[in-house]
Formats: structure tokens, sequence, C-alpha cells
């Protein structure tokens, strides 16, 4: 019996640390699932329920006062109006740059700005070392290449939206293609608005006549 009772307060303690160690960084997981369904609905054109989700991702992370997960949202927010076309200087996060060691963030920001020739690569996410590395040199026919090598749909946005006056037709319908295909009716629309400056009059009508459906 004594043998039994041992075994169970064992467990229990084991239990409690799991417990304790799970939540620990609770916030962090909380405000990268706030942020996900942030950007999702952002992409999306769900403007109120996008602003909610981001108001959200920002609180969990003040909640555990950390920095560099603040500093992260600031920078997906960035990204995300970079894949929409939107111009942004990333101002949020350059009036706390100052206080951010993280190299992974700090070229992280130098991407989303264009600061190509500042990047050390092999601090940036993998999936945009290759393509980076390509702007670096200015060798932009293997950057489209490493582009379409980028699995993740959001991030080959982001990345095309940095280089899109580089951009063949074809190159932004395929964005276009693949915007559409995972439900971003707001970012397609504004993808379409570029491939209308490429366009003949013929073109644009008949662009025109798509983005009205998709009012």
């Amino acid at each position: 019996m004594k043998i039994k009772l041992l075994f169970l307060i064992i467990a229990i303690f084991f239990i409690g640390c799991s417990f304790k160690t799970n939540n620990k960084y609770k916030y962090r997981v909380d405000a990268s699932n706030s942020f996900d369904s942030f950007k999702k609905y952002y992409l999306q054109g769900k403007t109120r329920l996008a602003s909610i989700a981001l108001k959200r991702a920002l609180q969990n992370a003040k909640e555990g006062s950390d920095v560099n997960s603040i500093a992260k949202i600031y920078l997906g927010e960035c990204a995300l109006h970079n894949a929409m076309l939107i111009r942004d200087n990333c101002n949020e996060f350059a009036q706390i740059k100052d206080i951010i060691s993280d190299k992974n963030i700090q070229n992280y920001y130098l991407f989303l700005r264009k600061y190509f020739q500042k990047i050390d690569t092999k601090f940036l996410p993998q999936r945009y070392r290759d393509f980076a590395k390509y702007l670096k040199q200015k060798e932009f026919k293997n950057a489209i290449k490493a582009l379409y090598k980028i699995k993740d749909a959001d991030s080959q946005i982001i990345a095309a939206s940095l280089i899109k006056d580089k951009l063949s037709k074809k190159d932004i319908k395929n964005i276009i293609k693949l915007s559409s295909s995972m439900g971003y009716k707001k970012t397609t629309a504004r993808w379409y608005t570029l491939l209308e400056t490429k366009s003949t009059d013929n073109e644009k009508r008949v662009i025109d006549k798509k983005l009205k459906l998709f009012q």
C-alpha cells in the first residue's frame, strides 16, 4: 500500500512539473495562435476580425513582457502589409529596434525594408535564404527562380512583393493563382491591380470584370 502511495505521489509530482513547464511560456503559444488568426483574416480581407486577433496577439506577448515576441508581431504585420502591396516602413518595429539584439529579428527587418546589401542571410528563416542571397548579388532572374522554391504560400507572396517591379506578367499571374488558391480574396484583388499596370486595355477590362465579382 505504501509503495502504491509513493508511486502516486511521484506521478502527481511529475504531472505538476510537466504542467508548469507547458504553461511557462503559454503567452508565446497564445500570441502565436492569435497572430496566425490575424494573418488568415487579414489576407482574406476580414478587417474587423483581423484587428481583434492582432490586438489579442500583442496583449499575449505583453503579458510575458517579451520584447522579442512583440517585435516579431510588429514585423509580421509589416510583412503582411507587403504581401497586400501596401507600402510599410515597419515604423512600429523601427521605434524599438535599438533594444532588439536578436540577429534573426534584425535581419528580417532588413529583408522587409529591402536593405539586401546589409543582410546576413544565415540569420534569415531558411526558406528566404537563397532568395535573399540572389537579391544581395542583384541576380534577379535567379531570385525569381528561388522565389518559386519557397514552399510556404504566405512566405512566397511576401517575398514576391519585395521584387514586384522585377516580376513579369506571368509571375504576377502565378502569385494571383497562389493567393486565390489560399482563399485570400483581398490579397488576390490587390495583385490583380498590380497586373493591370502591365496589361493592355483589353486585358484591363477583363481584370475589372473579375474584380467586380470579388466585391
